[in-house]
Formats: structure tokens, C-alpha cells, sequence
């Protein structure tokens, strides 16, 4: 494994160091507050405390043996009786093993650390994450360790449609090494219509994962409509996963009170789709935990505060997720941090907010042994803030160690071998041509417009003498390999554009959306030479080009990196005409089946509400 290093030195302590720890924050950026590293990556690979580390903890709580990290004259936040408390906090073997005011713990090698005047509160914990688009989950480890959060509950989809064939359950393993504490929720399906389903989501695949201690919960089903019907071969999964003791990560946009109950009849756990406050009741009321979204795809905190208010906020039953936000939030807003300040703003108490991005998930996930609090035998995971109010923390420690400081990340991050895992899936082994991406001379056909980044509406557009209306693209979902191809329409995307391809998708292909079908064979072209990404061609030549070598989803650049070309994507759509909020999510879900009304799938032009092929997928060499 290699192993990405810090970009930055921190150069001015946010608070009082020993002279010793201030020393070693600038003299070595991986700094190890446990006398031996080993030791505290084998811990960090636990969810359960030996026999020794219980000896060993409970002795330094008494004062009989020395902690490895002190910290001192500090206030923490006890996120179980929502109080703040002047107290010390100490650390051995990567865990708290003391809270309160006794000095008795500390030895000759104990590092003390000064947080005189500043609060201690938990790591912050996701309960529903998704790669950031164009990032990787190391890229993504090295931004949002910085900015407080110490665990993420990660989607597998993308691994386990693109991993190389046998290599899942080892990248998980690689990646539960990172100082960022991943754990896991497995899918049971695909989110798109693929043909190499069935092998991909087979029991015989999914059950070792779902064994693993980090994989805590499956899901989300979305599609929720076939599980709603009572669906066998997703009340199998289920029902296995709930006899393992994990939970079921539901995701029922717009679904009201009545078919709710059916569906936390078959098990769903949670919800994360509620975008008004009669929507997260009716959740709650269904005995539903509910996970309240904010990021850059939909900012629902201003609307849902008012369901966290009274008994209902301390309830425990409320979390906060960014739910998959892409690279640019995390860059320009931040992550868990942002949302326990936009959850403050709107209303919500502040203890309860951190409660809602700490103990409340790791409660749901069966984890609040181990984390989502201070408190003797937790995983030192803190954060160091100025104030209540100010979530973004001056200081992270991670596992007993500084991980960050200033903002800065002083730790390596060990690094996957990437082409090990992701096999390079788009190659110019075939060519796209104009004709590909022809229309006929006359006749309607049916589009897709865009309502906002992601719900489409039928509509019907005429095509005149081979033309059509203005701010109308051709749109293809082309076969990785040049097997098959898929046409339809798209509206409400941009006023003009000439061709543009992208593999940044949930289904595998490159998806063409363009006005001139030169264009559109240039730019998919392009994007099969770099291996996948997206591409944008005007006047013969290439506007923007980013490459996403990783299975065609990911770069394995950092996250500062990714959200630039967010950023340059997204400035260059607008200036063309596309008026929502995130492109990368309207790219990413043009195949996704459960969202109305049509979707570009390896079947065909889909009717979602129909559950029918309007125009089906044409194979462009014979047998496909």
C-alpha cells in the first residue's frame, strides 16, 4: 500500500502543547502519542476490548499506571447526560480510559496536551455516506478527518460493481486500516438494470461481507416499490441480515404514512428521504429512525429543524447525514461539522445536535460501546472546538492520536493499491461514430425532462426535418465495450451543448448527452482514451477533461482536486444552460430505476411509474 502524505505542515498550535507533543507536531507529521504504532493500528482494526486492554485501561483509571495522552484543564461535552463538565480526559492504547479531575494517570512518558479554555466533544460520526463525486474514500479520509469527523457508515455499491472479481472483501480490509473509521452498509441490489446483476448481488457474494464486523446494516433498498409488493429475493436479504443483528438502511422518497407501515413491516430500519417535517413524523411515528439530509444535493436542515425540537430532538431516534454531498461541499462547507452548525442555526438545541452526529448513530448501529462518546473504554476519538457553536474543531485526535490540527492533517494515510482493485473498465477498444447519435427526420419522441438534479418528468418533443427544439440534447447510454446502445431524449439539462460523455454513472456505460452528433462521438471517444471520466467537446475541441481512471467513478488524486473539476463542471454547464444545484448527481442517476417518471437503462428507455421499455436498447454488433 502507499501511503498519501499530509500536503501542508501545521504551522502555529491552535492551543498549548507540551513541549514534547509541539515538538513532534512540527518536527513529524505522523505524529504517535502511543509508545508503539503497531499497537494502535491493531487497535484500530477492533470493535471489542481484549481481556489486557481492559487490565490495562482500568489501571490508569486508578491511577496505578501511566496514560499514554493527557488531556488537561479542559471542558467536555458528556453526550450521555447532555452536560458540559470541567474535566481531564485520559488516553492509553487508543481509548479513553479516565474522565474527571485526577492527575494521578500521569508518567514520564505521558503526552500532555493543554486545552485550557477550549471544549472536548466526540468524533463525529455519517450514518449514511456515499463517495463524494470524482473522490476516492482515501481522498475523502484526508479532507473530513481535518474537519472533525472520525467514522463514516459507506455505501458499497460502487465496490461491488466494480471491484475486481474476488477483491471486495480485501479492499474493505485495506481501507479499515485508514486513522477514518469506515464501516460499511451492503447493497442487496443494483440501483440501475444491469445484466451482470444476478452474479454481482449473488447471496454467495454478499453473505461473507455482510459477516464482517464493519458492515452494520444493509441497504438502502431503493427500490422499495418491489419490497413493498412483498418482494422474495429482498425478504431473503433482509431477513438474513436482521438474524446477523443489522440493520436495514431504507430509502422511500415521498412515501406517505400508510405504505410506510408496510414497509417497516418488512424490516426497513431508517430513512434518510424525508424533505418536510410531516414526512420525518410520519417516519418516527412508523418506528423509524430518521437521518435529516443536508449537502449539496438537497439542503433540507431549514426545513426539517422543526421535527428536532422538545422531547423528539433528545429522543435518540434523530441523526444528521450530508448523504453523499460532492467534492466541492466538502471543500467549500465541510462535512459533519457543517451540519451540526446548519442544525444549531435552524433551530435545533445545540447538545442535541451533537447528539444527532454522534451517539445517536453509533447507538443505531450497535456500536455505542465503542464510540459516539468521552467516557472510560470509548475510542479516543475527539474533537478540540473553541465554543459550542463552532463544530469545526481546532484539534482532532483519532484512535489516541493527532490527526489533525489547524485544520491540517498530520497523519499519513496508507493508501490501496487502486488498479489492484478497479481493473481499468473503459478502453478505445471500440469507436463511437456520429450515426450512432442520429435522429430520425421526423416524428415525437419521448424525453426526459429534468424537474431538478435528479426526478424526471415525461414529456413528448417533436423532431422536425432531423431537428429538435432548442434546450433538447440527444441522449445515449452506450455499452462499455460497444455492445449495445440505449437512445432517448433529454430536457431541462442545458440550452445548448455539443456533445458531452460521461462514465460517472450507477450504470456502466458512457452516458452521451449532446446536440451534434459529431460532437457526441468526439467526446465519447475522449472519454474512453483516458480510461473514463467526462469529457466536453465544443467546436472540435476538448473544453474539459476529467479523467476517473477508478472504474470510471474516481480519481486517485486528493479531494481539493476533485472539487475543482466539480467546480469547472459545473461553471461550464451553467454557462450552458443547466439551472440546478449539482450536476455530478444528474449524471450519476440518469439510470437510477426507482426515481420517476423515465430512465436511460441497459434495457431500454425506462418508464419507472409504468415499470415498461418505451425504447428499447439496440445492439450494435450482432449477439448483444
Amino acid at each position: 500500500m502507499r501511503s498519501r502524505r499530509p500536503t501542508a505542515e501545521f504551522s502555529q498550535p491552535p492551543t498549548k502543547l507540551s513541549p514534547r507533543v509541539y515538538r513532534k507536531v512540527h518536527g513529524d507529521a505522523a505524529l504517535t502519542l502511543c509508545p508503539r504504532r503497531s499497537r494502535w493500528q491493531h487497535m484500530t482494526r477492533r470493535t471489542t476490548r481484549t481481556a489486557e486492554d481492559l487490565r490495562a485501561l482500568a489501571a490508569v483509571a486508578r491511577g496505578d499506571a501511566p496514560a499514554d495522552l493527557f488531556l488537561e484543564g479542559g471542558r467536555v461535552l458528556n453526550i450521555y447526560s447532555g452536560e458540559v463538565l470541567e474535566a481531564n480526559v485520559a488516553v492509553a492504547r487508543g481509548r479513553i480510559a479516565y474522565v474527571g479531575m485526577t492527575r494521578t494517570m500521569l508518567g514520564p512518558q505521558t503526552h500532555v496536551l493543554s486545552v485550557a479554555g477550549r471544549l472536548l466533544v466526540p468524533g463525529y460520526i455519517d450514518p449514511h455516506g456515499h463517495p463524494p463525486a470524482f473522490a476516492n474514500p482515501v481522498a475523502l479520509a484526508a479532507a473530513i478527518l481535518p474537519l472533525g469527523t472520525t467514522a463514516v457508515v459507506m455505501d458499497t455499491l460502487m465496490i461491488l460493481l466494480h471491484a475486481a472479481p474476488g477483491r471486495a472483501e480485501g479492499l474493505l480490509a485495506a481501507l479499515s486500516t485508514l486513522p477514518l473509521r469506515f464501516f460499511w452498509f451492503l447493497r442487496l441490489h443494483a440501483q440501475a438494470p444491469d445484466p451482470r446483476e444476478a452474479d454481482l448481488f449473488a447471496r454467495e457474494r454478499l453473505r461473507p461481507l455482510l459477516r464482517l464486523e464493519s458492515v452494520r446494516a444493509v441497504g438502502e433498498i431503493t427500490r422499495w416499490p418491489a419490497l413493498y409488493r412483498g418482494d422474495p429475493s429482498l425478504t431473503d436479504g433482509i431477513a438474513e441480515a436482521l438474524a446477523a443483528g443489522r440493520r436495514v438502511e431504507g430509502h422511500a422518497p415521498g412515501v406517505g404514512a400508510e405504505r410506510l407501515q408496510a414497509l417497516a413491516a418488512a424490516g426497513i430500519s431508517s430513512d434518510h428521504e424525508a424533505i418536510t417535517p410531516e414526512q420525518a413524523l410520519d417516519r418516527l411515528r412508523a418506528g423509524l429512525f430518521v437521518m435529516l439530509r443536508h449537502s449539496s444535493i438537497r439542503r433540507d436542515l431549514p426545513a426539517l429543524a422543526s421535527v428536532a425540537t422538545g422531547a423528539r430532538a433528545f429522543s435518540g431516534r434523530l441523526m444528521l447525514t450530508p448523504d453523499g454531498p460532492n467534492a466541492a461541499f466538502i471543500a467549500d462547507e465541510g462535512y459533519m461539522d457543517h451540519l451540526i452548525g446548519a442544525a444549531i442555526d435552524a433551530g435545533v438545541d445545540p447538545i442535541a445536535a451533537y447528539q444527532m452526529a454522534t451517539i445517536n448513530p453509533v447507538t443505531y448501529y450497535g456500536l455505542d460501546e465503542e464510540l459516539g462518546g468521552i467516557a472510560p473504554g470509548r475510542a479516543a476519538d475527539i474533537n478540540v472546538l473553541t465554543d459550542l457553536r463552532a463544530p469545526r474543531p481546532e484539534i482532532v485526535i483519532a484512535g489516541g492520536r493527532i490527526a489533525a490540527a489547524g485544520g491540517r492533517l498530520l497523519l499519513d494515510l496508507p493508501e490501496p493499491e487502486w488498479e489492484a482493485f478497479f481493473p481499468r473498465a473503459y478502453a478505445p477498444t471500440w469507436r463511437p461514430a456520429p450515426g450512432m447519435f442520429a435522429l430520425p427526420a421526423e416524428g415525437t419522441a419521448p424525453a426526459l425532462h429534468l424537474e431538478n438534479e435528479v426526478i424526471t418528468r415525461r414529456i413528448d418533443v417533436p423532431i422536425t426535418g432531423g431537428r429538435l427544439p432548442p434546450g433538447v440534447q440527444r441522449l445515449a447510454l452506450v455499452d462499455a465495450t460497444g455492445g449495445w446502445i440505449t437512445r432517448g431524449l433529454i430536457s431541462g439539462f442545458a440550452e445548448r451543448l455539443e456533445g458531452l460523455a460521461s462514465t460517472f454513472s450507477i450504470a456502466r456505460g458512457v452516458t452521451v448527452i449532446g446536440d451534434d452528433p459529431a460532437a457526441c462521438a468526439a467526446a465519447a471517444q475522449r472519454v474512453l482514451e483516458i480510461g473514463g471520466g467526462v469529457v466536453l467537446v465544443e467546436d472540435g475541441a476538448v473544453l474539459l477533461e476529467v479523467p476517473l481512471p477508478l472504474a470510471g467513478m474516481m480519481s486517485p488524486g486528493p479531494l481539493p482536486a476533485a472539487a475543482d473539476a466539480v467546480r469547472r463542471l459545473s461553471a461550464l454547464l451553467r454557462e450552458r444552460g443547466y439551472r440546478h444545484a449539482d450536476p455530478t448527481y444528474s449524471l450519476l442517476f440518469l439510470s437510477f430505476d426507482s426515481l420517476p417518471d423515465l430512465r436511460l437503462t441497459y434495457r431500454g428507455l425506462w418508464d419507472v411509474k409504468a415499470q415498461r421499455v418505451l425504447i428499447p436498447r439496440v445492439p450494435l454488433h450482432p449477439g448483444t
